[in-house]
């Protein structure tokens, strides 16, 4: 599994540093945060950096009246409505989408789709949907890989097995190269505690694998790493959580929430805040934290040169650097040559993580909101049922994945 760069609210420069950093990366580009003249100008800039980027139509919410996505000349107010009309429409969204892709330089064409609200007549609307999408692609977009988009609301991964297996059929029916999946995470959590929707997550992304096709997971964090288990691809994250994890930003009205600053602790798979490493440096635990080598970029250097950290300049840049370039190790450390290997790394991971965990609390230094505590449990059973549902398979055609 590789990382990939999701693109939001000022990180043009956080990933051409990251890249370079990296000796390159992709970036899944957002229309909501970067302007069509952007996407032309900035593509001297992203190449010369070793940036490859994909383009995200963002189709997400048909009736979306963001600023950004408005200066888009495929975006238009009547999309519900026209989206259950003729084909004439998707024919008209497909090719105004294929200009800025073009601009862009995108080898990939991630093909749009709405996120229709869960109900008994989801699959049949998704579907059709889906089916008119592929068609108007197929009939222009010449010389790229079709990546179809798998927009899943909120209450779909928390279905029994049958309606997610019922889903599995029909996406393997869709004659494209691949899936860019975004799931909504419910009610918004930045970290899911509740095992069925990661399981679910789980299972549709293996059975995509194993069908010979790719797989990229959107939004996602941390938590996601178990992905690694499946097969998949890559896996996408970035600065602010609106870009780790995914919900309804595409309103006018929504706005980026500056409140504190976390440092990710990648051992404890944790965040703290300033007042909490305070709380370590006064305990004798604050080098503790300090990451590994490999881990290490510099990024942090602030935080354990001696001075209280809330002292310090250590600001916002420095630790969303540092969150996503651990996020890219551990993507690597989790990632082996086998399907054994890559659940024990994951679950070494995860007994690591509740030590870590448990140790600073013993000192008196809490993640809070942010620990991921109640999480390691809900990442180990949605690994087990994994494995009891498709880890024969997995172990067996692991290398063809």
């Amino acid at each position: 599994m590789d990382l990939y760069l999701q693109f939001g609210h000022g990180m043009k420069q956080i990933a051409i540093d990251l890249s370079r950093e990296w000796k390159g990366t992709t970036v899944i580009l957002s229309p909501r945060d970067i302007s069509p003249e952007q996407l032309r100008t900035w593509k001297g800039g992203f190449d010369k950096a070793g940036v490859k980027t994909l383009f995200d139509p963002q189709f997400y919410y048909p009736k979306s009246n963001h600023p950004g996505l408005l200066k888009y000349k495929y975006w238009d107010a009547s999309f519900g409505t026209k989206l259950e009309g003729n084909n004439t429409f998707e024919e008209e969204l497909i090719q105004a989408i294929l200009e800025y892709n073009d601009i862009a330089g995108c080898n990939s064409f991630i093909i749009p789709s709405a996120m229709y609200e869960y109900d008994e007549g989801w699959i049949n609307r998704w579907r059709k949907q889906c089916e008119k999408l592929i068609n108007a692609t197929k009939k222009y977009v010449i010389g790229k890989r079709y990546i179809l988009t798998l927009a899943f609301p909120e209450n779909l991964l928390l279905q029994k097995e049958m309606e997610i297996e019922r889903i599995i059929e029909e996406i393997e029916k869709y004659e494209v190269d691949g899936f860019y999946i975004v799931a909504y995470q419910p009610q918004k959590k930045y970290l899911v505690d509740t095992p069925m929707w990661l399981s679910n997550l789980l299972q549709i992304c293996a059975a995509i694998k194993l069908s010979g096709k790719k797989v990229i997971m959107g939004y996602g964090n941390h938590q996601l790493l178990c992905l690694s288990a499946a097969g998949v691809d890559g896996m996408a994250t970035g600065t602010y959580l609106n870009v780790r994890h995914f919900f309804n930003k595409f309103e006018k009205d929504d706005v980026i929430q500056r409140k504190s600053i976390w440092y990710y602790y990648p051992a404890a798979m944790s965040e703290y805040k300033m007042g909490f490493l305070d709380v370590a440096y006064n305990a004798g635990v604050l080098q503790q934290m300090k990451p590994t080598k490999d881990m290490d970029k510099g990024f942090v250097d602030l935080l354990f040169a001696g001075a209280l950290p809330s002292a310090t300049a250590f600001n916002e840049t420095m630790a969303f650097k540092h969150y996503i370039h651990c996020v890219k190790i551990q993507v690597q450390n989790v990632s082996r040559e086998t399907y054994q290997d890559t659940v024990a790394a994951n679950e070494v991971m995860l007994e690591m993580a509740m030590r870590r965990i448990e140790y600073m609390e013993k000192n008196g230094v809490y993640a809070q909101a942010r620990s991921f505590k109640d999480i390691v449990d809900v990442n180990r059973a949605a690994l087990q049922r994994l494995d009891k549902v498709r880890g024969f398979q997995l172990k067996h055609e692991w290398k063809d994945l």
